[in-house]
């Protein structure tokens, strides 16, 4: 699940997040009458290049980028739902600072935040399910990809490895990222 809290009166973000936990539980794998299925999500096609094996990690992703595919993103999917070459993709326009968290999301993820050169600049390996801990980019970004728990260190994905949307034709540039190897932490600041 996705909240953009940046630029928002504290007071409004609060009163949401505790509308949304006053909600009665759900029983385990269940889901509100309201969630739309993955089927109904549009897909694309998404890389990964990374730098330091020069392969191209290929995906078929969800795409969410209005506000309610965004809030539901992968909620609610099993971890037998989604393969290993899948992905949900979250669209931002025009850049901004994200805020994720795992509330109702039944299986690990890792997550990658793009900037608007597709250059990877953060990433939260093996997000805890159902988790209420603020997950941030960190810098201003248009897209965030999630994948398996797992995958972004299978796959040996690191920061300045570049995301790509096959059919969407993005990144139109090819200005370079900056490699994993000129930064210290987890996020590059740009």
């Amino acid at each position: 699940m996705s909240i953009s809290t940046f630029g928002r009166p504290a007071r409004v973000v609060a009163a949401a997040c505790l509308a949304f936990a006053a909600q009665p539980p759900l029983a385990r794998g269940a889901a509100p009458a309201d969630v739309v299925p993955l089927s109904a999500f549009p897909r694309e096609r998404i890389a990964v290049e990374t730098r330091a094996s020069f392969r191209r990690q290929l995906f078929e992703a969800w795409r969410a980028e209005s506000t309610a595919a965004r809030a539901q993103g992968l909620m609610f999917v099993e971890d037998a739902q989604m393969r290993p070459d899948q992905a949900m993709i979250f669209v931002y326009r025009p850049p901004q600072h994200v805020a994720m968290w795992m509330k109702n999301t039944l299986l690990s993820l890792d997550m990658l935040f793009v900037d608007a050169r597709g250059c990877i600049v953060t990433i939260e390996e093996r997000a805890r399910p159902r988790s209420l801990a603020t997950i941030e980019s960190r810098v201003p970004v248009v897209l965030v990809v999630e994948l398996k728990g797992g995958t972004v260190a299978e796959r040996g994905i690191r920061l300045g490895d570049r995301v790509v949307r096959i059919d969407a034709g993005w990144p139109r540039g090819s200005e370079p990222c900056v490699t994993s190897d000129q930064v210290g932490d987890r996020s590059i600041d740009n």
